[in-house]
């Protein structure tokens, strides 16, 4: 890679997580963007020029503007052939593909129904769609977690695309559930180790790698 990858990124966007975790497994150095939404900064002209939806991530490699993060995740990995991270073989691509789309058409609506009326309001309002959706994501994470039972990744043996998708989530709703005002609910997502022990080992094995704390949002750290 002649130039070098930038990428515009917000803290706590578990999607842009995704792109940076991908990075960071991979030792690739790149220009960091952070961004503040807060300031409307993505609503800027400057940054809506580079992406008119004014969302994040965004991947700028010269000329080149790449948006959503399996987009992302894709084009690095085309990048990078001994990356493979959306497999070597017809049956690997199949797999982790299968799983990427469970969870980008099935968990992420639930967890943007769960985690946003805890994290930036309207939970009383809202409570009976967060149980809901809490019960769906415990149904997901209940199928997950027998998935590892027999297998060290998510679509394999080897760490993949579907892991880098799939563990951002994850721990958003984990600190989600964790919040003292989703606790008052009784929802059956904790405690998370007891629940899920295949995930929770999963969870600790992708923390392992060297890199992957050092992409926690800010404020989390």
């Amino acid at each position: 890679m002649n130039q070098k990858l930038e990428l515009f990124w917000i803290s706590g966007s578990p999607f842009a997580w995704r792109v940076q975790l991908a990075l960071a497994i991979h030792h690739v150095d790149y220009v960091s963007h952070l961004l503040d939404a807060a300031k409307g900064e993505l609503k800027q002209a400057e940054y809506l020029a580079l992406n008119p939806r004014g969302k994040v991530p965004l991947l700028k490699h010269g000329e080149l503007l790449i948006r959503e993060s399996v987009a992302i995740l894709v084009y690095l990995d085309s990048l990078n052939p001994k990356w493979q991270i959306f497999g070597a073989t017809s049956q690997d691509k199949a797999i982790i593909w299968q799983q990427i789309c469970e969870v980008e058409n099935i968990i992420v609506p639930y967890l943007r129904q769960f985690v946003r009326p805890i994290f930036f309001g309207g939970l009383e309002d809202k409570k009976l769609e967060v149980i809901e959706a809490a019960r769906q994501l415990n149904d997901e994470f209940t199928l997950l977690n027998g998935f590892l039972a027999d297998r060290s990744w998510l679509a394999g043996d080897q760490l993949s695309a579907a892991d880098i998708v799939t563990y951002p989530l994850l721990k958003f709703v984990e600190r989600a559930a964790n919040k003292e005002q989703a606790k008052e609910l009784n929802l059956d997502l904790l405690p998370f180790a007891e629940k899920y022990p295949n995930l929770e080992k999963w969870l600790q094995k992708i923390e392992e790698i060297p890199g992957v704390r050092d992409t926690y949002p800010p404020y989390w750290r």
